[in-house]
């Protein structure tokens, strides 16, 4: 399955590339190697000790770096015929990219430098959650199929697509970040997973959010070849739809009766998790280490992909056998207790909803078991999302310990106090503890044996952004977590 490569149009000469970070660096390697180093220049707005580190090194090579400020004169440094390439991190809304389209610059995201650079299929998946644990299984597909598959995209598990390395597919996690600064990227396959209350801050609103998710299935009248979609979810169903009309192959997915891949039956513990699926080659189940249901709608994605390429469902359930998630998501942490202790990335309504009936359903067989969860807010200030995630969190959980979470540092006291508010009425007991550290020693001092410890927002990141500019500093959730049941096994 491949769409023409030679149609992927690259954009010309010279670059400024916005961001430092992961993408912004990938993309300055690639241009380096296409187009030259001197036709290259960079800026952001960060300039703390490690990005004047990194400046450095690049102005000896000869790229030239500019820290701080808005960006305007680097922009005006790279001159009126440059190609700005962002990095998905930076709002579309600032000036610099405003003013760059008003001298009819193109401005574009990594993602898209990468697409065009690349001459192997991709695998595009996007959706609200369930992003990267249906990447991981997708790639996994793919691998038992005879396929080299590379993890890349807007994930902590691969590289920015632009620096993917050549040969075999790439299956690439694509956020709405990226999307919204693309004009031409069209995947090979496109994988939806769903479409819940994100990112408003940065889009406005649901229908604004749902059309840049779109964006990667049609580019104008024209669809992706082929696409695997999760019809349980509204925006999927009419997406799959349209996208059926328009003349492209696609295998639906979920718990809907119309499913192509209908997700059956769904049972799980703490370790273990049977998935029963109906598939077009017939009934089949699956074990693997990924409990919950919509867990159960990622293993479905993954037999979807099957479906495309031609692997057969009962190949595609030996190839899943025993799959765990990426790090970080439902990611246990051994110890000697008698309680249970489980890392996610969980950082949204329906991230926090899912996980959090996942666990529930695991105590629920357990005499006088708790669910203690430690949760801290991430990104932009969002008062209907934190109200909801506050709602959920209280009503889900038997205690919630509310602490720091990455971003919006100096407002962390406002934000705990609503979502607080929010949670007061679910009957957890609720309590707030700015250390983020002392919250998960607090969590697991408290339970006792059958309970689990659901340490939520973080995932594998491994450390916490202070501020908008990118200030962090060190911190993972589970080396925290492993060092407090530590201590718990030396008194014991």
């Amino acid at each position: 399955m491949h769409s023409s490569t030679t149609d992927r149009p690259f954009p010309s000469g010279p670059y400024l590339v916005a961001g430092l970070g992961r993408a912004g660096r990938a993309a300055i390697e690639a241009l380096a190697a296409t187009s030259g180093v001197e036709q290259v220049s960079a800026w952001d707005r960060c300039s703390d000790g490690a990005v004047r580190a990194l400046a450095r090194g690049l102005r000896r090579r000869g790229v030239e770096v500019r820290l701080g400020g808005d960006g305007l004169a680097a922009l005006d440094a790279a001159g009126k015929g440059a190609t700005i390439v962002k990095s998905p991190g930076i709002d579309m809304r600032r000036v610099l990219f405003q003013l760059a389209r008003e001298r009819d610059q193109q401005v574009l995201d990594e993602l898209e430098l990468g697409w065009s650079l690349s001459r192997d299929p991709i695998v595009g998946v996007t959706g609200t959650n369930g992003k990267s644990t249906t990447a991981k299984l997708i790639a996994t597909v793919l691998g038992a199929a005879g396929h080299t598959a590379q993890l890349c995209g807007n994930t902590e598990f691969g590289p920015p697509l632009s620096a993917a390395t050549p040969g075999g597919w790439r299956v690439c996690e694509v956020s709405s970040f990226q999307l919204e600064a693309t004009r031409a990227f069209l995947p090979d396959v496109g994988v939806f997973t769903n479409l819940t209350l994100e990112h408003l801050a940065r889009h406005t609103d649901m229908e604004n959010y749902g059309a840049i998710k779109r964006s990667m299935f049609f580019r104008g009248d024209l669809p992706v070849e082929a696409a695997v979609v999760n019809i349980d979810d509204p925006f999927g169903h009419r997406l799959a739809l349209d996208l059926d009309r328009a003349g492209a192959r696609v295998v639906s997915y979920g718990f809907h009766a119309d499913a192509d891949v209908r997700v059956q039956d769904a049972t799980w513990d703490m370790h273990m998790a049977r998935q029963h699926l109906r598939t077009p080659d017939g009934a089949v189940e699956c074990a693997t280490r990924l409990p919950g249901r919509y867990n159960a709608s990622n293993v479905a994605a993954a037999f979807a992909m099957g479906q495309l390429i031609g692997l057969s469902a009962p190949s595609v359930s030996q190839a899943l056998e025993g799959a765990g998630g990426p790090p970080g998501r439902w990611e246990r942490i051994a110890g000697p207790q008698e309680f249970d202790v489980v890392v996610d990335f969980a950082h949204n309504p329906d991230g926090i909803r899912q996980l959090l009936e996942t666990a529930r359903a695991v105590i629920a067989g357990r005499d006088g078991a708790a669910l203690r969860a430690v949760f801290g807010p991430t990104g932009a200030f969002e008062a209907g999302k934190e109200r909801e995630i506050g709602r959920l969190a209280g009503t889900l959980s038997d205690h919630l310990i509310l602490t720091t979470g990455t971003l919006n540092y100096d407002a962390r006291v406002v934000r705990l106090e609503e979502l607080r508010a929010a949670a007061s009425g679910g009957g957890a007991a609720v309590e707030i503890e700015l250390d983020r550290r002392a919250a998960i020693e607090r969590a697991i001092a408290a339970a006792r044996p059958g309970d689990v410890v659901a340490l939520l927002g973080l995932g594998a990141l491994e450390r916490l952004v202070m501020d908008t500019v990118g200030t962090s500093i060190p911190f993972d959730d589970r080396q925290v977590a492993s060092e407090a049941l530590n201590k718990i096994r030396s008194i014991t």
